[in-house]
């Protein structure tokens, strides 16, 4: 086939346009951003409650860092918060610096204390709105040591549907004299603990301790086994305590003085069991405090003496 002039220049145009098209696009593809598309991902691998208080809870933090970027990241220290439904109810520094490699994970463990005002705050709310769960956001803010993209901060957060955790009570309900010895005595002490959760929580294995005034450990007890308390609901049971009389008699001063202001501080120690991976396995140290008041059985048991 015989072409005119114009169409074999016009097909060798369209030839070195193609071709031209073809080496830029191979050329965008061997100079991209190696980084385009690549993010680091924030992961909480586990929450654990270290203790609880009347006002605070400890807690430790369990996260996870994924760095799919090919270059590590080197963070001077981290600034963090925690939001429920808006609401924060955590904000902390983890003021350490640590590296995570390029295309590596990191795993950072952080303690932390959350003070219980707003939390219970924002529980009482959802409470009163029925509502039975909420959204969690956690925020991460790295300051990189160095500048990496010309940035020297990296911004992470995730989120998370969960339900509304209510603090597990618990409240001495009763106190009643077992054996009475000069040297040594025995004591039942009620517990009631409630569970508003929409899961059932098993007390491994608990501990128990009372102090009055400045005598520490003058009650001392354990419930060997576990105690599991349902869904929504509340169990009282009851726990022998020995009771070292000398330890005893050392706050009857202090009883002299103060009677039924004399502070008590009841120490509840065990591990704490759920079907929920955030809570498995987290170790409960439960603090109570009251006054005489509340035990009016060890007034009793020292006046006999």
């Amino acid at each position: 086939m015989n072409l005119s002039k114009t169409t074999k220049t016009l097909l060798i145009f369209l030839a070195l346009l193609l071709l031209g098209a073809a080496v830029f696009y191979f050329y965008k593809q061997e100079n991209a951003n190696p980084v385009s598309g690549l993010k680091p991902r924030l992961e909480m691998a586990a929450v654990r409650i270290d203790a609880i208080t009347d006002s605070t809870l400890d807690l430790t933090l369990d996260l996870l860092l994924d760095n799919p970027l090919p270059v590590g990241l080197d963070v001077a220290n981290m600034a963090y918060s925690v939001k429920m439904n808006e609401t924060v109810i955590l904000e902390d520094e983890y003021a350490k610096p640590f590296v995570v490699k390029a295309s590596d994970s990191s795993s950072l463990s952080i303690s932390t204390q959350l003070n219980l005002k707003n939390l219970i705050a924002e529980v009482n709310e959802q409470d009163r709105l029925d509502n039975d769960s909420a959204d969690y956001h956690f925020e991460g803010v790295f300051h990189l040591r160095k500048p990496f993209l010309g940035k020297d901060t990296l911004r992470l957060a995730m989120d998370r549907r969960a339900f509304v955790y209510h603090l597990p009570e618990i409240k001495v309900v009763g106190f009643n004299l077992e054996k009475f010895r000069l040297s040594e005595s025995e004591v039942l002490l009620r517990l009631q603990v409630t569970n508003d959760n929409p899961i059932a929580l098993e007390f491994k294995n608990p501990t128990y301790s009372i102090d009055l005034g400045k005598q520490g450990n003058v009650l001392e007890g354990s419930n060997p086994g576990g105690t599991k308390v349902g869904k929504n609901s509340n169990k009282t049971f009851e726990v022998p305590f020995t009771v070292d009389m000398g330890e005893l008699l050392k706050t009857g001063g202090q009883l002299l003085f103060q009677g039924n202001s004399l502070p008590f501080k009841l120490n509840f120690k065990c591990k704490l069991a759920s079907d929920n991976e955030m809570l498995k396995n987290s170790d409960l140290n439960y603090v109570v405090e009251g006054d005489m008041e509340d035990l009016q059985e060890l007034k009793k048991m020292i006046d006999k003496k």
